[in-house]
């Protein structure tokens, strides 16, 4: 049984509706990421298993518990809010300590939960400090750990980085990721940022308009998008989505994507069963940067490989990586090469292409096309 089930929860305000049917389980221990862009839908839904907003329809269920009609105080839950909301007359401890105050936790015992917290937080030295004292990476740690004395059945986090600079945000990012793994609690994590969604979550939920996309692993939402706003929201640089033209070749299924002076032909290798229904038909091919390189970084002995002779548009040194731009029906596609290649603009370069990495959609649903699961031996 799911620890946290969220079961056809619709919101409206008014006549307008603002989540349109969501269903979510989760497990105990998982660090569920709800993602997605501005006015998707996914802090309302966080509000509401806090219980700071009501549903209009649909149930919320916390380890078996109905909690709809629940008070916030009630439902056995800590949230970290994204302005941090410390106390400023009072000190690092008091802020930690003062939920525990309410509860009438003695003092022996409030101070010790207190100091454990600091120590598995790091911020032993910050306890007699006030919140104008403190960086914003610090204030985070404080409103994280006045959530953590509590020791709740359920954390959730309302974009807890939004308001650090970027450095700080991957420091915060890694501690709150080891936090997790240290206490295996159950998390709910709401942000706008893709890459924090894939580095935190065991789980993400990807929204769009009120509606969930997809639920998946990381892995599982980045290699495997259901639709074309999942292929193109997760990633960065997101997965090149290039027209083409489902074609045969010796009874196979395989896909002709134009480029400037000629064709690149690909064979298909995922879901070819459903293709071979799309002959001479439109379709958008999905390829992530990666799965478009070098002929010496390709992998041949895990990928499929097909080369073709394209022109280079632009050249992007990150470091790590060189990023180039080159065009395929009508579309800038990113292609992952190795650093200190010999690749200029305007000239010509042979990429590689790993069909085994390579997804298809419908242009009109833009839900990704899929062969029939096999049926179980």
């Amino acid at each position: 049984m799911s620890f946290l089930h969220i079961h056809n929860v619709h919101k409206r305000f008014g006549s307008t509706p603002v989540l349109k049917g969501v269903d979510i389980a989760i497990a105990q221990g998982d660090f569920l990421v709800l993602v997605g862009p501005s006015g998707c839908g996914k802090s309302t839904l966080l509000n509401m298993i806090a219980g700071l907003d009501t549903l209009s329809d649909g149930e919320l269920l916390l380890d078996g518990v109905r909690i709809n009609d629940l008070p916030p105080a009630k439902r056995d839950i800590a949230m970290v809010f994204q302005s941090y909301a410390l106390y400023p007359s009072m000190t690092v401890a008091g802020n930690i300590g003062f939920g525990l105050e309410m509860r009438k936790v003695p003092r022996k015992a409030r101070r010790e939960a207190i100091e454990r917290v600091a120590r598995l937080l790091q911020i032993e030295n910050l306890l007699s400090r006030k919140p104008s004292q403190l960086s914003g990476g610090q204030r985070q740690r404080v409103a994280m750990g006045r959530a953590l004395v509590r020791e709740p059945q359920l954390f959730l986090f309302d974009e807890p980085l939004s308001n650090l600079d970027a450095k700080l945000r991957v420091d915060m990012r890694t501690e709150i990721k080891q936090l997790h793994q240290r206490l295996r609690t159950t998390i709910v994590y709401v942000t706008h940022d893709q890459i924090e969604a894939m580095t935190l979550a065991t789980r993400i939920a990807v929204m769009r308009g009120g509606e969930l996309q997809q639920l998946g692993t990381p892995q599982q939402v980045y290699d495997d998008p259901s639709n074309l706003f999942v292929a193109g929201f997760m990633g960065s640089p997101s997965m090149n989505l290039i027209p083409g033209r489902v074609v045969e070749r010796d009874g196979e299924p395989w896909v002709a994507l134009d480029a400037e002076e000629t064709q690149v032909l690909l064979p298909v290798r995922r879901d070819r069963d459903a293709l071979r229904q799309w002959y001479d038909r439109e379709v958008v091919v999905g390829l992530r940067p990666e799965a478009i390189t070098d002929p010496a970084s390709a992998d041949r002995r895990e990928g499929d490989v097909h080369e073709a002779e394209l022109p280079v548009a632009l050249v992007e040194p990150t470091g790590a990586d060189l990023y180039v731009v080159t065009s395929l029906g009508g579309k800038r596609i990113n292609a992952r090469m190795r650093p200190g290649g010999a690749v200029e603009p305007g000239s010509a370069a042979r990429f590689a292409f790993d069909v085994t990495r390579m997804v298809v959609f419908d242009p009109d649903s833009e839900q990704r096309i899929r062969s029939p699961a096999p049926d179980p031996a």
